[in-house]
């Protein structure tokens, strides 16, 4: 009963935002150790009952997701600042982008590719301004133009879908395999995660691409302004040097030893990789630690630590009976109902807190919800959905950025946020049907 109450109370600060994601993160770390030494001076006294020490505490707090998150956030922080992505995104836009649906189709594809080596925020922020630039090249007044809407809303839908596939594209998803961890259920690497991811990413892609035309019809007739404006941004960000090819080839290293090692090794070769790029000259730790959203980072071991405890006190047992208890055991039903759940509690809450939330309850009632063999698949039925929101900028940081061109009220574009929201349900049914299964 203690830890639920610690669970529920710190959700509901997480999610609500009410004190700092890091006053929580450290407050669930103190509580955690209080919750096993009240009233507890000799825990032989009540056997089966952990003694949550704070050496144990600290144990679950300093998970190894933990450091893999700051190893990519890091990984990605040289990305950025070496202008990799900038100089291939403006390459492949240049050859795509030769017509008004071309370019903005090449602005949602590339940050659909882009953000499954990047954070999809940071891949947001980092081309935004070459998509304003696009705008300020096109010459329309603020808010009159459906296409340049469209551009901002291909910017933000590419980078959410793409943010999916790989561990890279968020932290939501290494936090919920990290909780799968915690639980003793084996894990996905690298490689073996997009064998879930693409066949949601793909055909959502896909559909999503064509309902940005007709959402947001092309009203404009030539790009040439706009091909000049990225040919200038170009000629700014100078020739593609022999810096930004080594970063380029630590990375494509850095992917191939994920691919190699498994998932056991996902942290020692990211933080080897980020130590190699700082070793090296390449990047230095002033300019990446600016990177780092450290406070995501003891939001995420506060999140780690709760679901340890919960587990170990049969405390997610007991909830997940409570909130899980009336689906019954139709694999499709309990599939559609979860990935709803998940898309639509990410709409108007932060992706770890929803993850925090589900999945240990999820794990626990998978042997009543009929999943026992494979309890993973309620993992991936939230953590891959639960980076799908495109309904409000609260729900999904892309979103945010690209409401904030102030091309667009979010009213007028409610109806295909929902839309793409309930598209995204039957696709992730069918993958679960033809390939997770």
């Amino acid at each position: 009963m203690r830890v639920l109450a610690v669970f529920i109370a710190a959700v509901i600060l997480w999610v609500s935002e009410a004190t700092p994601l890091v006053v929580t993160g450290i407050g669930v770390f103190v509580a955690l150790v209080l919750c096993g030494g009240i009233d507890r001076p000799d825990p032989t006294l009540t056997p089966g009952v952990p003694d949550f020490s704070p050496q144990m505490v600290s144990n679950w707090f300093g998970d190894r997701v933990v450091f893999f998150l700051l190893g990519i956030f890091l990984v990605a922080g040289a990305i950025t600042c070496t202008h990799v992505v900038d100089h291939a995104a403006l390459r492949l836009l240049k050859i795509i982008g030769t017509s008004p649906r071309r370019l903005r189709q090449g602005v949602f594809w590339v940050t659909f590719l882009a953000s499954w080596f990047m954070a999809e925020h940071a891949v947001t922020a980092m081309l935004f301004p070459v998509v304003a630039r696009i705008r300020d090249a096109l010459g329309k007044p603020r808010g009159s133009s459906t296409y340049i809407a469209g551009l901002f809303h291909a910017l933000a839908w590419g980078a959410t879908i793409g943010g999916i596939v790989t561990y890279l594209g968020g932290a939501r998803i290494a936090l919920a395999m990290g909780i799968a961890q915690k639980q003793g259920l084996a894990t996905p690497s690298f490689l073996e995660l997009m064998g879930y991811s693409l066949p949601i990413a793909i055909p959502f892609g896909i559909a999503a691409a064509i309902i940005l035309e007709f959402a947001f019809p092309v009203d404009i007739a030539t790009v040439a302004p706009a091909r000049e404006a990225l040919e200038e941004r170009r000629r700014e960000l100078g020739r593609f040097g022999v810096r930004q090819q080594l970063v380029t080839l630590i990375l494509a290293l850095t992917v191939a030893m994920w691919a190699w090692t498994g998932v056991r090794y996902l942290a020692p070769v990211a933080l080897g990789s980020a130590a190699l790029l700082m070793g090296s000259g390449l990047v230095r730790w002033r300019d990446l630690q600016h990177h780092v959203p450290w406070d995501l980072l003891l939001m995420e071991g506060g999140a780690l630590a709760l679901c340890a405890a919960l587990e170990a006190t049969g405390a997610a047992k007991w909830g997940a009976h409570q909130a899980f208890g009336v689906l019954g055991h139709s694999p499709l039903v309990i599939i559609t109902v979860v990935t709803l759940a998940a898309i639509l509690l990410t709409e108007m809450f932060s992706n770890p807190a929803v993850v925090t939330l589900l999945v240990p309850l999820l794990i626990a009632s998978a042997p009543a919800l009929g999943f026992a063999d494979d309890p993973l698949l309620l993992v991936m039925a939230v953590a891959l959905p639960c980076g799908l929101s495109f309904m409000l900028p609260l729900g999904s940081p892309p979103l945010a950025i690209a409401f904030s061109s102030g091309e667009y009220k979010v009213a007028k574009v409610l109806a295909w946020g929902l839309l793409l929201d309930l598209l995204a349900v039957p696709i992730i049914v069918a993958a679960y049907w033809f390939f997770w299964r």
